[in-house]
Formats: structure tokens, C-alpha cells, sequence
């Protein structure tokens, strides 16, 4: 296997490429499961969120939003961003004039649920295989579950996920434990066994607070050295996922926390 690795914290990794003897072991069998974030990680959504709040704004006479604006605050789902841009409009934050916005933002964003949005490199690849190894799927993410249903049904994604758990699933949404553990609950494996993959601070710390692993993709709408909380590992393709699956299942100890990441021979 051929691996490259470049600490950025206590338990990082990035990695590469399969050799061909191991081409034909993809996955891991100590990997039961793997939990996704959406916007971002799985699908660029990001000209579709832009659309959704600028056309809401405009419509209740307030300047829209950059594109920079937009992709600091994705990860934290859609109340959020509402709420930033009333702030930045002057506009008072409070639940009636939150709600309006809110309502003209789900209003465009479902008139063109996939405006200028596609599946990232790799991810329909990765999904097939991973199903067919029977690995459990889900998707845990900030987003509103009307606009993720949305979305994955204009995508044909929807067949892929056992469980899904959106921002307004559950009493609390990440970077809290909860969505993750509720999932891992609902699978019936092991913390362990299970793989957070995500693009923000949220999806890490929500991982390792629930005892999850965290994989970091860094080709989402966060830099790394960006993350106040290191990652287990980290990909730029998810064509690497089936290597560190694969990995995970050679490795005796996932972690040592009195060493740096081990390589494998």
C-alpha cells in the first residue's frame, strides 16, 4: 500500500493509493457503518444554498450575501444563516422576523432544490461499493429535512441511506453528540465501528464526542488548518476511502495516544 502521511495533529493521516495485491480487500470488516455529513462531503450544494438565501433576501428588500459569507456558515445549517444574514442586513434577530426569512428561504430553495449543485468526484463509486459490502449508510447534517429529502431525491442519492438525521430531527443537531449517537444506537454497532465523514469543525467534534472516528474531507467548504479539533484522518478523494478502510482493518491499535500515527509496511 502505498501511504503518505503528514501529521497535523496527534492522530491524523492522509492516504493514497492501493497497491495492486490489494486492489480485491476494499473494505474493512471492522468497519460496520459510515455516517456522512451532506453539504459539502457528499454533494456541493453550495450554488444551490447561495440561490435560496440571496433570492429570499432580495424579495424582502435586503442585500444578498457573498458567495465567502455563504460558505463559512453552510455547516451550520439553514437557521443559522438565516440569522447571520438578518444581522448583517441591520435587521432585528428575533423569532417572528428569523421565521419570515426562514419561510422565503425554504420557498426558493425548493422551487430548484439542485440549482447548480452536483455530486462530488467519486462519491457514487464509494456508495455503491460500500452497499454492496453490506456497510450500513446514513447521513447526519445540519440541514433541514425537507431541503435534504429534496435534494437527495433531485440527485437520486435517497436509495443509498439507511438512517437520516437532520438539523430539526432531534432536540440538538452538531456539533452535539446526539445526531451520531442516535444513529450508531439505531445500527446496533459499537462506537467504533462506525465512521464520521465530514467537511467541518462540527463533524469532528461531533464525532469525537460520541466516540465515533472522524474522517476529514478536505476538498468541502472548511480548511483543515482551519479545525480547532484534529481528525483521525483525512482524504482529498473518496476514491482513498476504500485504502483507509481497508487499513483499518490491519491495524491492531486504531489509536496510541502516546505515539504519532503508525504507517503500514
Amino acid at each position: 500500500m502505498d501511504i503518505d502521511k503528514w501529521p497535523t495533529g496527534d492522530f491524523t493521516e492522509h492516504f493514497l493509493s492501493l497497491n495492486e495485491e490489494e486492489e480485491g480487500n476494499m473494505l474493512s470488516r471492522s468497519v460496520k457503518a459510515l455516517i456522512f455529513d451532506l453539504d459539502g462531503t457528499l454533494v456541493d450544494t453550495l450554488g444551490g444554498i447561495a440561490n435560496a438565501i440571496n433570492c429570499a433576501l432580495v424579495a424582502n428588500g435586503q442585500e444578498p450575501l457573498t458567495i465567502s459569507e455563504i460558505t463559512d456558515r453552510v455547516g451550520e445549517g439553514g437557521t443559522a444563516l438565516v440569522e447571520y444574514a438578518l444581522e448583517k442586513n441591520g435587521q432585528e434577530v428575533n423569532p417572528e422576523c428569523v421565521s419570515k426569512l426562514q419561510a422565503s428561504y425554504f420557498q426558493a430553495y425548493l422551487s430548484a432544490p439542485i440549482y447548480e449543485t452536483k455530486v462530488f468526484p467519486g462519491v457514487i463509486t464509494m456508495l455503491e461499493s460500500a452497499q454492496a459490502q453490506n456497510l450500513d449508510l446514513a447521513i447526519c447534517t445540519n440541514k433541514a429535512e425537507v431541503l435534504v429529502k429534496a435534494v437527495l431525491e433531485g440527485l437520486d442519492l435517497t436509495r443509498y441511506f439507511r438512517f437520516l438525521v437532520c438539523g430539526d430531527s432531534l432536540p440538538y443537531r452538531k456539533p452535539h453528540p446526539g445526531p451520531i449517537k442516535w444513529i450508531v444506537n439505531q445500527i446496533g454497532e459499537a462506537p467504533e465501528a462506525c465512521l464520521m465523514i465530514g467537511d467541518t469543525e462540527n463533524d469532528v467534534c461531533a464525532a469525537r464526542n460520541s466516540g465515533v472516528r472522524s474522517v476529514f474531507v478536505d476538498f468541502g467548504y472548511s480548511k483543515l488548518e482551519s479545525l480547532s479539533s484534529q481528525p483521525d484522518w483525512v482524504l482529498s478523494h473518496f476514491d482513498q476511502l476504500a485504502p483507509l478502510l481497508c487499513h483499518l482493518g490491519r491495524r491492531i491499535s486504531i489509536r496510541d495516544n502516546s505515539q504519532k500515527p503508525h504507517s503500514i509496511i
